[in-house]
């Protein structure tokens, strides 16, 4: 479905609009000033329109500004309402995408699963003596916005502009900080020590996760070294939040890519090159970094950050109700904000998201969610090259055991992180369609452009 609007149809528009403000500024003055922000969305969301790829900058900027962090400390704009906004942004993207290029024939099994826990959650269970229905409209709507994408089809073009703009939100975050701390407006560090640039120190660390995914995917896809200079620099700032968790994903995620990557995918001559060239002086240059990351994990080894205290209340309400749970958005109420040892720790999120699912949604929507993501991703990455696909399945694993210690569904770090999983897929399912006419050649696969591009070199280097 392409409904793109022909240049003179545009002009006429922008006419008839034009003489719109015109006259009504002269006869219904008053009123015109009180319908100009509705003008002011209309214009945006034409202009989103015809441009789409702006509106996935203003996502990446979003998410590497921390909008809605910013928003609460500086505007005054309430945390959760600073979180809405942001929210709305994949939704805002993927409505553009659907209007002007077509619906996905792609199941989008998590956004689904969702949605059929809202639904009996609204229906059956008790959410009022829990979370009242508004409450769970706005779980819903950070849970699913992550995953609303998938439902877009859109050019190849769109998918890299959001794959490598993942790549680049801590940095562009580092860079936004050093004037904003400058005049005092945001820290760069917490009271702790830890680096936290626009965000928060676990938030920044969530971002750079997904950071490392999309760098190394697109070092992979061609062996580019500004990625792999963008990775470690990704890599630096995780270290300088402390953060441990996202660092176990991390490296995780990279013996994962490094141990199972073929010959194909990473040729044996560059494995080696990476360790002897690139390991060896990267622990020389990120070495401030990694000290300022290990003093925190070495020194508080046997420390959860209050996980361990904060665990329980959640594992006694799924006690409570183990199989269906209290509803969409209960996993965020369980716990009283005003209990002095919640007080004390300074947040009453699970900092687990199997814990806090398994509180909305009981142990069997919980299970339902994650399977639906994996069933996703996995699914999807069979459609993908080779180097995708083993991205993809590295990061999901990578994804599922950082999902223990963090919120990686609910917080806006999920928005890049998922939006980074249905852009890969979105994008390989596009080098499908391009290859599809060589795809075969007497009976014959022929192999991706990245892969016979990489055999050619091989063959040039045995020759040479």
């Amino acid at each position: 479905m392409n409904i793109a609007l022909s240049p003179a149809t545009q002009r006429v528009i922008a006419l008839l609009g034009a003489a719109f403000l015109l006259i009504g500024a002269v006869v219904i003055p008053y009123r015109m000033l009180m319908i100009v922000p509705a003008l002011v969305l209309g214009l945006a969301a034409l202009a989103f329109y015809q441009f789409p790829r702006a509106l996935a900058v203003v996502l990446v900027l979003s998410c590497g500004l921390g909008l809605d962090i910013q928003m609460e400390a500086v505007a005054g704009v309430g945390g959760s309402l600073g979180a809405a906004i942001v929210k709305l942004i994949p939704f805002a993207l993927a409505a553009v995408l659907v209007l002007r290029y077509g619906l996905s024939r792609e199941v989008n099994w998590p956004f689904l699963t969702f949605v059929a826990i809202a639904g009996f959650s609204l229906a059956i269970l008790p959410i009022g003596r829990i979370a009242s229905n508004t409450d769970m409209v706005r779980s819903f709507i950070g849970s699913s916005a992550p995953f609303v994408l998938g439902f877009a089809v859109a050019p190849r073009k769109v998918w890299t502009l959001l794959i490598r703009g993942a790549a680049v939100v801590p940095i562009i975050s580092v860079l936004a900080s050093l004037p904003v701390a400058a005049i005092g407006l945001w820290p760069s560090f917490d009271v702790g020590g830890r680096f936290q640039g626009m965000h928060t120190p676990p938030f920044l660390a969530g971002f750079c996760v997904t950071a490392i995914f999309a760098a190394t995917l697109e070092y992979l896809r061609g062996f580019r070294l500004v990625w792999l200079v963008i990775a470690g620099i990704d890599l630096a700032i995780l270290m300088l939040t402390q953060a441990r968790a996202p660092l176990i994903a991390v490296g995780l995620y990279v013996g994962i890519v490094f141990l199972f990557s073929g010959r194909d995918i990473l040729p044996l001559k560059r494995k080696v090159d990476l360790v002897m060239g690139g390991l060896l002086p990267g622990v020389l240059v990120l070495g401030p970094a990694l000290y300022f990351a290990l003093d925190r994990i070495t020194g508080m080894a046997g420390n959860m950050s209050g996980r361990d205290i904060i665990w329980p209340y959640f594992l006694n309400a799924i006690q409570a109700r183990p199989l269906f749970g209290f509803g969409l958005g209960a996993g965020k109420l369980i716990v009283d904000p005003e209990d002095p040892t919640i007080r004390l720790l300074g947040s009453n999120a699970a900092h687990n998201e199997y814990l806090r699912l398994a509180v909305d949604a009981g142990i069997i929507g919980c299970a339902a969610i994650f399977l639906s993501i994996i069933l996703w991703i996995w699914t999807g990455s069979n459609k993908a090259p080779p180097k995708d696909r083993l991205v993809l399945r590295a990061a999901l694993i990578a994804a599922l055991l950082h999902s223990g210690f963090d919120n990686t569904l609910i917080a806006s770090t999920a928005l890049m992180q998922f939006s980074f999983f249905a852009a890969v897929m979105a994008r390989g399912r596009a080098d499908r369609r391009e290859m599809a006419p060589r795809s075969t050649r007497n009976g014959r696969r022929e192999a991706w452009p990245e892969e016979g591009t990489m055999s050619a070199a091989l063959a040039r280097q045995a020759r040479g």
